[in-house]
């Protein structure tokens, strides 16, 4: 938004030639802590006050026909949230997990849908939004927390105005840009696990009300949750966290601004520790029977605690991503106005993994890596805002990102494993090895347009259309199988090439009606599309290369929002049916081998619905509800050759009931300043994370409470912090290794309490 819309006349052509603007994503369930898009807005005295832009124009909350949460800076800060996952369990039907652990890139849950595929070269169904521009790749995923102005989860497809890869919904990081103003922070924390945050930010102003700059800063650093009791390895899942953000604000004319971001991530350290979980080295589903593995030591977790862990070998993760981001916005006049957002990402992700996480070497290591990673997005934008019944949004996009990806697995290793794990490559092999590796690139065009009519002061309608083209080329595919002992390898695929063009058009219709002024109801049908995908884990053959077609999802959705009491409560609630076709999905298959494929059909049933009650000033609480009925369809086919039967299964990873209750409270207030309580819990119910419901790789339901103690003035905060605070044991995800005698699970992470202090200027 333009901070002061009527300056002056049109900018320039450069203005004219990049402009129109998709501001943010919307918000919902925290109303008291409102994604106010503009720090100068007014606090809202209720959630009706709220104003967002979830549908690329500034409306109140209340107003929007979309499910929505967001998380403004003030929740940001209440709760010390570094990662995402710290705010989107309190989304009804939201979770999120982090398959490599923290600082990782994240993997997200809404109403059922999620990514099961964590190859370098995969785009997500939930679409993910840094300051306006969409990431594809999962390295410019990787964002920490810090310095941010919102956080807005749109649940449900997003296809007409979000575009590709918004099957499940959309989530939007909107950091804060400079304002002419000279102001900063610091925030320094220490919790145990001897972990170290410290966070600042510094606003200057370079030219009155026309040139401002911002820059910020985050650094996290702890030794490990996980405890290693082999010597001398440390313990694991660390954290290792440094990122720098520099922004400037150019406003030269009432009519034109534009934001210019530079965003630096660095994460490091001895990255997640997988639980070896059902562990039979005798099972006859072993990949290679009588390894002698089992009489093995450190073949069990025999006197190991949940969060402790055994390993043999140190795993690390590498990520670097830099990026530049630029929006510009030119009201052409008062009803009309151009925007263009222009991000260009370039990093690489290496990740080295135990992958069995035991002292034996059963399967072990896994090596994923994506180098050379750049990404490329420009988006044009045209919006009206006539005094008329008729308005309009259109947009063009066109997207680049390409990436050197490739896997390394190696099996059975132990030397104790003897002469059945030769395998024929030499008589001297204790295992051996699979390996790819190839080049992808891929490019994407899009063209939107929506219309809003108004029949009535009460009732509107609105429809759109998206059209999308997306061209994957994989090149330089090369695999091979070696031995562990000797380096000696038989190539398996030599510098192959192929490519696919994908083609979608979305669609989305609704009808709005406030039959009084503080209440909303809704109806729509929304349609998502993610882009079709190449297996990245082809090893054997050539023919293994295979294209993922498009996932596709219809949304039919009723809803209601509405603001009772002098806005002392808000409620809002919707009931929908997706009917989500082609999910692509990761599939264990005969010989060890999780190539990409795809499910025929699912239905996903559901119920949401969030509260916001302030029955006395100084009490703010909240309750947040899903309900989910996610199933694969009777009939439903899983192309490949797994043979597993879905049909009425349990959609992976998604959970049938969650809920998140919140509580804010100021316990006492001196003179300007406050003593808050912040308590909030989330339950999430049982998750399958295979497709075939498999008992040994799911989550039963579980509890994770926090809560925060602080104390806040004008100029400085302290506060003292306990996140999982009853130390509740659970896993986020699991993958099953039968074939090589056991379970792979990523547990959650264990209780951490710290303290913390920030002063202003």
């Amino acid at each position: 938004m333009i901070a002061r819309l009527n300056r002056g006349p049109a900018c320039s052509a450069l203005a004219i030639s990049l402009a129109s603007l998709p501001l943010a994503l919307p918000s919902m369930a925290y109303a008291q802590d409102s994604a106010q898009p503009e720090a100068e807005q007014p606090a809202a005295s209720g959630s009706g006050d709220i104003i967002v832009t979830a549908q690329r124009r500034e409306q109140r909350l209340q107003d929007v026909p979309v499910a929505i949460s967001a998380f403004g800076s003030e929740a940001i800060e209440a709760r010390q949230a570094v990662q995402i996952s710290d705010l989107i369990a309190h989304s009804p039907n939201s979770q999120v997990n982090y398959p490599f652990g923290e600082g990782g890139p994240p993997n997200f849950v809404i109403r059922g849908i999620s990514s099961t595929d964590y190859s370098a070269n995969q785009s997500k169904p939930i679409a993910i939004y840094i300051d306006e521009g969409i990431r594809g790749l999962s390295t410019f995923e990787t964002m920490p927390l810090y310095d941010v102005e919102r956080v807005e989860v749109l649940r449900g497809p997003q296809g007409t105005l979000y575009g590709k890869n918004a099957t499940g919904g959309a989530v939007n990081i909107v950091t804060k840009k400079p304002g002419f103003s000279t102001e900063g922070y610091v925030t320094g924390s220490y919790g145990n696990f001897n972990r170290v945050r410290l966070q600042g930010a510094l606003q200057v102003p370079l030219v009155d009300d026309v040139l401002a700059v911002r820059i910020a800063a985050l650094y996290v650093h702890d030794t490990g949750v996980l405890k290693n009791v082999t010597p001398g390895l440390g313990d694991l899942d660390q954290t290792d966290v440094f990122s720098f953000r520099g922004a400037l604000q150019f406003e030269p004319a009432d009519n034109f601004e534009a934001t210019l971001r530079f965003n630096h991530v660095r994460s490091g350290g001895r990255n997640y520790a997988p639980f070896a979980g059902n562990i039979d080295f005798n099972d006859p589903a072993i990949l290679f029977p009588g390894n002698n593995l089992s009489n093995l030591p450190g073949s069990d977790r025999d006197g190991l605690g949940f969060f402790e862990t055994a390993t043999n070998h140190t795993p690390e993760r590498t990520i670097r991503s830099n990026g530049f981001n630029l929006i510009m916005n030119w009201d052409a006049s008062d009803a009309l106005r151009l925007t263009s957002v222009t991000t260009y990402d370039w990093g690489k992700w290496v990740d080295i993994g135990d992958d069995d996480g035991l002292v034996i070497e059963a399967d072990d290591p896994i090596f994923t890596y994506g180098k050379d990673m750049k990404q490329f997005v420009q988006d044009l934008r045209l919006a009206t805002s006539f005094d008329g019944p008729f308005n309009v949004q259109a947009g063009l996009l066109y997207t680049y990102d390409s990436v050197n990806a490739g896997f390394s697995y190696s099996l059975l290793t132990d030397p104790g494993c003897g002469a059945v794990c030769t395998f024929g490559f030499t008589p001297t092999g204790t295992g051996f090895i699979q390996s790819n590796d190839f080049d992808q690139k891929r490019k994407s065009y899009a063209a939107y347009l929506r219309g809003d009519f108004e029949i009535t002061d009460t009732l509107s309608v609105y429809g759109g259309v998206r059209f999308s083209r997306d061209k994957i080329a994989v090149s330089n595919f090369n695999a091979f199988l070696g031995d562990t002992e000797d380096a000696q390898a038989v190539p398996t695929i030599s510098g192959y090439s192929d490519r696919r063009t994908f083609n979608n058009t979305s669609f989305e219709v609704g009808a709005n009606w406030k039959p009084v002024e503080d209440v909303l109801l809704y109806a729509s049908m929304r349609e998502g599309y993610r882009s079709g995908a190449v297996n990245a884990q082809a090893f054997s053959d050539a023919s293994e290369i295979t294209f993922a077609p498009p996932e596709t999802a219809r949304t039919y959705e009723v809803g209601f929002k509405s603001t009772l009491l002098n806005r002392a409560l808000t409620i809002n609630g919707s009931l929908f049916q997706t009917d989500y076709n082609n999910q692509q999905v990761v599939v264990t298959e005969a010989g060890g081998l999780f190539p990409l494929r795809s499910i025929s059909g699912a239905r996903v049933r559901g119920f949401e619905g969030d509260i916001t009650a302030r029955p006395i000033d100084r009490v703010t609480l909240g309750v947040g509800v899903g309900v989910l009925d996610p199933k694969y369809s009777d009939d439903a086919t899983v192309t490949g050759t797994s043979g597993v039967d879905v049909s009425g299964n349990q959609i992976s990873n998604a959970a049938k009931f969650s809920l998140n209750l919140s509580g804010d409270f100021v316990l006492a207030e001196i003179n300007d300043d406050t003593v808050d309580l912040n308590l909030d819990g989330t339950y999430t119910s049982r998750v399958f994370y295979d497709i075939a419901e498999t008992a040994n790789v799911s989550q039963p339901g579980y509890w994770v409470a926090n809560a925060r103690l602080a104390y806040n003035a004008e100029r400085f905060s302290v506060g003292a912090g306990v996140k999982n605070l009853f130390n509740e044991k659970y896993f986020t995800y699991g993958l099953g290794l039968r074939f090589a005698g056991l379970d792979y699970l990523i547990r959650g992470t264990p209780r951490t309490y710290s303290v913390d202090a920030t002063i202003r200027f």
